[in-house]
């Protein structure tokens, strides 16, 4: 925190500066605008309010500058976890709230979804490495019939019972929305960023869908809202390796669900509990046995 202690100390003493000699150059605007109607010489202080005006506009970009460090420094500063959030390290803290279904269990090893997944031609992970590079896949006859199936069985789940409205958002953003979401600066290296202009592959469905409203004022009587969104989803993964990376987990592209609700705070934390029965439908319909866990500190995402 010494970064931010210096920088507001020099923006408070750049500010108690700039107010003076604005003052001062008020003050000596007013005297000069006396002596021209009483006939009487003011060169010296037009010759002083130019310094003063030079010294002002010099300590404006100062304050600017101590202000942008402030912005930097607070955009690498996490929100505070809520009073009920277990404190632990990592996910062993977790807490375990309730359980669906039971995982099945084989007579034999059963083999990971990789091997299963090229033996049946559903995925290529060779041919999409010389297309593009390790960490991507080709989906091929049932397995990207079966991704289009639950993309639309999705939407449509959440739409037709959940009342969601869909939107299908810009797959690529700017700085500004990739910031209101919580990726920029933080996780700046694992984002994909176009050469010629400043824009970014969306790393989830999350960052446009939240940036519908950014520097919008909704009218009373809007809120709820609530959207789903399909896009696919691009993550370079850049401190990942060594860990996942067989398969379909931690890949540079992938196809994803998203459920954003707009609420009024007091309404926040049922709609929470509203948007995890959703998407636990999903996997309740599917038969794929889960469990719901409230996330631990150290186990919470940055923002």
């Amino acid at each position: 925190f010494g970064e931010f202690r210096d920088a507001d100390a020099a923006r408070r003493r750049l500010l108690g500066e700039v107010e003076q000699l604005k003052a001062r150059r008020n003050q000596a605007s007013e005297e000069v605008g006396r002596r021209k109607r009483q006939g009487e010489p003011a060169e010296d202080l037009v010759r002083e309010m130019r310094e003063v005006g030079d010294r002002i506009k010099t300590l404006d970009q100062a304050v600017k500058d101590s202000e942008e460090r402030i912005a930097r420094f607070l955009l690498t500063v996490p929100n505070l976890p809520h009073a009920s959030v277990p404190v632990g390290a990592d996910a062993a803290s977790n807490l375990e709230v309730r359980r669906w279904g039971e995982p099945r269990r084989f007579d034999f090893t059963p083999k990971p979804h990789w091997d299963i997944g090229e033996a049946l031609g559903l995925v290529d992970f060779e041919r999409a490495s010389r297309m593009a590079q390790s960490r991507f896949a080709v989906l091929t006859g049932l397995g990207a019939r079966l991704e289009r199936a639950l993309i639309n069985f999705m939407l449509d789940l959440h739409t037709k019972e959940h009342g969601y409205t869909e939107v299908f958002p810009p797959l690529l953003v700017n700085a500004a929305a990739m910031t209101g979401t919580g990726q920029l600066p933080k996780f700046a290296e694992d984002s994909f960023k176009t050469h010629d202009e400043s824009l970014y592959l969306i790393p989830t469905a999350e960052v446009p869908v939240t940036n519908l409203y950014r520097e919008e004022l909704l009218a009373p009587g809007t809120l709820p809202v609530s959207y789903v969104a399909y896009t696919p989803c691009f993550r370079r993964e850049a401190g990942s390796y060594g860990k996942d990376t067989r398969g379909l987990i931690r890949v540079h592209q992938f196809n994803k669900v998203e459920l954003v609700k707009f609420v009024e705070p007091v309404h926040s934390y049922e709609a929470l509990e509203a948007m995890t029965r959703h998407a636990e439908t999903v996997l309740q319909r599917l038969g794929l046995p889960y469990r719901t866990v409230v996330l631990c500190t150290g186990d919470m995402g940055f923002s």
